[in-house]
């Protein structure tokens, strides 16, 4: 692979694979990390055909993000200014390898320093998203929840089972969800894709289910990737921090904050169908209690928060 290197005018050196890539893998066929003869270490991808499109649009968003000043890691653009380049039949990204610091789990959950970092991230998202042309479909999570229980149905009854009674507290979002303020989003927002330096963010990284969602999507995916950690850590540590930013930067809208603990339950349903594809039976057990939990404690997470953040 590191021979792809000369498509962006690089001379190639060696592949470096002493050096672990964080983000998921499953994010493009194959990747590895490579360095140049500038001794420039560069992460290499190869991409599935049907990814072609959508990445070099994702390849514009991150550039504008990045000349707004978010900590992304943007990809290189080639020769004709393109992001996506082919060889072979075979097409390919190049983007800077960010050097950062392993996150603490699951001690990270207790530290609001983080929470400020992420909530500064995504208020700063909102205001640079607005000149950024939208990557990817919109997303409606009532057809994708509806779905997902049509394939429980029919393949996992026993999941289905307990996901009936949660779907039911979900209609206020259901209803609500095209009026709500809508802006550019991560898509996958969680501490584990962030490149952290210490407690402040090096880079943001895998981008590919960004597009524009609810204002508090990404708050609300981070918050439940906090709450499965420990579902105490919701009202202490990180959390509340993140909110608290996210206040005090203008970036808690009314309408999406009343119907944000429906919101972070309502994304777990797309975690949940990440443990029935890998038929993780742990992760499947764990992901349905914390739904059950969330489902019976709504009602108090809000008041809760309020409290925090009246403080």
């Amino acid at each position: 692979m590191i021979e792809r290197l000369t498509l962006w005018g690089l001379a190639p050196a060696s592949p470096r694979t002493d050096i672990p890539l964080p983000g998921s893998p499953e994010r493009s066929a194959s990747r590895l990390a490579v360095e140049d003869e500038a001794g420039t270490v560069w992460v290499l991808e190869r991409l599935r055909p049907e990814q072609a499109d959508r990445r070099e649009r994702i390849g514009c968003a991150l550039l504008r993000l990045a000349e707004a000043g978010l900590p992304v890691a943007p990809y290189r653009p080639g020769p004709q200014g393109r992001f996506v380049l082919e060889a072979e039949g075979a097409c390919w990204q190049l983007s800077p390898f960010v050097e950062g610091d392993p996150l603490p789990r699951p001690s990270f959950i207790e530290d609001p320093a983080r929470g400020t970092a992420l909530g500064r991230f995504l208020a700063d998202l909102a205001s640079a998203g607005e000149t950024v042309r939208e990557p990817c479909p919109t997303f409606t999570l009532e057809e994708y929840v509806n779905e997902l229980l049509a394939k429980t149905a029919a393949r996992r009854p026993d999941v289905h089972r307990v996901l009936l009674p949660v779907l039911p507290v979900l209609a206020p979002l259901f209803e609500a969800w095209h009026g709500l303020p809508h802006t550019l989003c991560q898509g996958d927002f969680h501490p584990l894709n962030v490149i952290w330096r210490g407690t402040e963010i090096g880079a943001v990284i895998d981008w590919e289910f960004m597009g524009v969602r609810p204002a508090l999507y990404d708050a609300a995916n981070c918050l439940g990737c906090v709450g499965i950690e420990d579902p105490r850590a919701l009202v202490r540590g990180l959390a509340p921090a993140l909110l608290a930013e996210l206040r005090d930067r203008e970036a808690l809208p009314p309408e999406g904050y009343r119907l944000l603990p429906e919101l972070v339950l309502g994304l777990r349903f797309a975690w949940l169908s990440e443990w029935l594809r890998r038929s993780d039976e742990e992760m499947i057990e764990m992901e349905l209690s914390f739904m059950r939990l969330l489902a019976n404690s709504l009602d108090t997470l809000t008041p809760a928060w309020n409290r925090l953040l009246e403080h």
